[in-house]
């Protein structure tokens, strides 16, 4: 067959040009195809995008794309194939789409991939207690030369993770080799499964308590929003460190601005209810948190739209999709419409 009728749907601006350039417009041009770019500027109605879609094949979504609900692919008769340039799936995905017989695809494990790398990172960070002694840059903590060196071996430490979704099992084999004890809280992963991949199958309530480095990368969803609130973070032993860089709804704010200012444990933090992180909020001023700015999956960005245009190569060719993701799976994924101020 001849080149499929690609159709990128992010509008002009940054996000579209972040992803489309470099490796993707590389990848495009080696493949032979031919993306079509949205150049709507301003909000389009779901008849908009309706129109948009006649006679495309295979689409490109990113964040910010609409729903591909009924009323969006009325029109669409060829859509044969759809791939996220981004994460979650769960707010672009519906029932409607799955029902036309249409795969679908996401760069998530990219993303995971980076994602997990942060994680090691501040697992490590966390392990060696690094805020107690170390100076960074003229931020006006000296240098402690004196104070007592804590330092806890990977393979003598407890490492929890709630969730077990595409990050939590790269991070997971990241930290396998270090030999920790690893502890996942994940309604989905059976005992069996946990067992073979050399973790152990347990409550949230468990991981908290237990643990001495927590990470929170279950998918926002309306049962896991707010799951973490003051009862839980009570049960965090003394020195533990909390590491959020999956959504932060997850812990409700207010109780872990209280939990941190006993100073009982430390948190590592790359999300927050309301972002940019204002200059005068609480987080900013405690001496037991490390903030970062939402990067932690920023790395491999520019092949994210490279990596779906080989997706859409192996489906043309009648291949396996790699990156595939059904119904099921989509359903358990993060939720944008639960953060603050959407939805």
């Amino acid at each position: 067959m001849g080149t499929p009728h690609i159709f990128f749907m992010a509008p002009p601006g940054f996000t579209r040009d972040w992803f489309w350039r470099g490796a993707s417009c590389r990848r495009a041009e080696e493949l032979g195809y031919s993306v079509r770019l949205n150049e709507c500027v301003s909000a389009m109605a779901k008849s908009d995008w309706a129109e948009q879609l006649v006679g495309v094949e295979a689409l490109l979504t990113t964040w910010g794309s609409p729903r591909l609900d009924e009323e969006v692919l009325s029109k669409s008769a060829s859509l044969k194939i759809v791939g996220h340039v981004g994460g979650s799936v769960a707010n672009i995905v519906s029932s409607a789409l799955y029902e036309r017989g249409v795969r679908v695809c996401t760069a998530n494990a990219l993303m995971a991939r980076t994602v997990a790398e942060w994680g090691l990172m501040m697992s490590m960070i966390a392990l060696r207690q690094l805020l107690s002694y170390a100076q960074f840059g003229a931020s006006g903590r000296a240098l402690d030369w004196a104070g007592t060196r804590v330092n806890t071996p990977p393979a003598h430490a407890t490492i929890g993770i709630w969730g077990y979704g595409d990050v939590a099992r790269e991070l997971i084999a990241l930290l396998r080799p270090l030999d920790p004890v690893l502890l996942v809280c994940d309604e989905y992963l059976g005992v069996e499964q946990a067992a073979r991949q050399g973790v152990e199958k347990t409550s949230l309530e468990d991981v908290l308590s237990r643990a001495d480095v927590i990470h929170c990368l279950t998918g926002l969803t309306p049962r896991s929003k707010g799951r973490i609130g003051a009862a839980e973070l009570a049960l965090i032993k003394s020195g533990a460190t909390l590491i959020n860089c999956g959504r932060a709804p997850l812990i409700r704010e207010d109780a872990l601005i209280s939990a941190l200012r006993e100073e009982r444990f430390s948190a590592i933090m790359d999300v927050y209810e309301n972002e940019p992180l204002a200059a005068d909020h609480p987080y900013r001023s405690m001496p037991n948190v490390v903030l970062t700015p939402h990067n932690a999956g920023c790395g491999r960005d520019e092949h994210y739209l490279a990596a779906m245009l080989d997706e859409f190569a192996r489906f043309f060719r009648g291949d396996n999709l790699q990156m595939e993701v059904g119904w099921d799976r989509a359903s358990q994924m993060t939720d944008s419409s639960l953060l603050r101020g959407k939805g």
